[in-house]
């Protein structure tokens, strides 16, 4: 019995896995019949130009190519405005000259601008500015400092790459006709000389080209952000006593101005008056002779 159960388990089994051959067998050969139509039906199948449908062919519109300029006035207590400085040009530095470079940094000190007065400018990627305008207000609010000012510029290049992409494929063409005017060429020496000569002008034109190229590119890629820094203290006295620092200010350079002109004035005057005098002065002694000597009549004289 044990036998003929495991007999008939068998033969269940082998059928089952030929009528799974079987059927997985006309789904392996439909490729082949697509391999092996005839070219002739391939070609009446297949769709003609003429069946196509026709429509006005529209080109994808070409990405703007902008290059951002960001920039913002900032104001903070001296305390903890030099932290933030500090704070900003050491995220870029830990962000990767990929993603943000610092450009400089600059300082000035004097009573106009209260105590210190600082400027950072940034070249970053438009997604790390992002994030950085994102935190930038609760940092200051945190500080208890504002946004006094902002600003952002934009500048399309796309015009201005697509033609110089178009001056670098017209010049690389020229050289190369060059080039193969050079290695062909069979005249005079003189001839040879002048055809290096305008090569080497045309390369030197491609290499300037394209560093523009990638001058321009790298804009658009990384935008630049100058940040301003200025002591609280500083903005409200520029706010308040605006009028009278500026007076005071400006007495130097005022003073220095005036000074100027009339030097300038004197210096114009001084070869006049040196040629004139004489002349004046001798127009007048001819113009007044002396006149004749009075007697004095002394008394007992007739």
């Amino acid at each position: 019995m044990l036998r003929q159960k495991s007999a008939s388990a068998l033969a269940a089994i082998l059928l089952l896995s030929a009528s799974l051959a079987a059927c997985s067998k006309p789904a392996e050969e439909a490729p082949m019949a697509e391999e092996t139509m005839p070219a002739d039906a391939a070609a009446e199948t297949a769709p003609t130009v003429e069946d196509a449908p026709s429509g006005p062919k529209t080109e994808a519109p070409s990405i703007p190519q902008l290059a951002y300029d960001y920039s913002f006035g900032l104001s903070a207590p001296e305390k903890g405005l030099q932290d933030m400085v500090t704070g900003h040009q050491d995220a870029c530095t830990i962000a990767g000259s990929a993603t943000c470079q610092v450009l400089s940094l600059n300082t000035r000190t004097g009573s106009e601008y209260g105590q210190a007065q600082h400027t950072l400018v940034l070249r970053a990627t438009p997604q790390w500015i992002g994030l950085f305008r994102k935190n930038l207000t609760n940092e200051l609010k945190a500080v208890g400092g504002q946004i006094e000012t902002q600003q952002i510029a934009t500048e399309d290049l796309s015009v201005a790459m697509i033609d110089r992409e178009a001056h670098i494929k017209n010049q690389i063409a020229l050289r190369d006709n060059l080039q193969q005017t050079l290695r062909t060429h069979k005249g005079k020496l003189a001839e040879v000389a002048d055809i290096r000569r305008e090569l080497a002008e045309v390369q030197s034109g491609i290499d300037a080209a394209q560093t523009a190229l990638a001058t321009m590119k790298k804009r658009v890629a990384m935008s630049q952000l100058t940040l301003t820094y200025t002591p609280t203290s500083a903005v409200a006295m520029k706010g308040t006593w605006a009028p009278f620092s500026a007076a005071i200010g400006n007495l130097g350079p005022n003073f220095v101005s005036v000074l100027t002109v009339l030097i300038t004035v004197f210096g114009y005057l001084l070869p006049i008056g040196l040629v004139a005098a004489p002349v004046a002065w001798w127009v007048r002694r001819n113009r007044n002779p002396k006149a004749a000597p009075k007697t004095i009549q002394r008394p007992g004289q007739a």
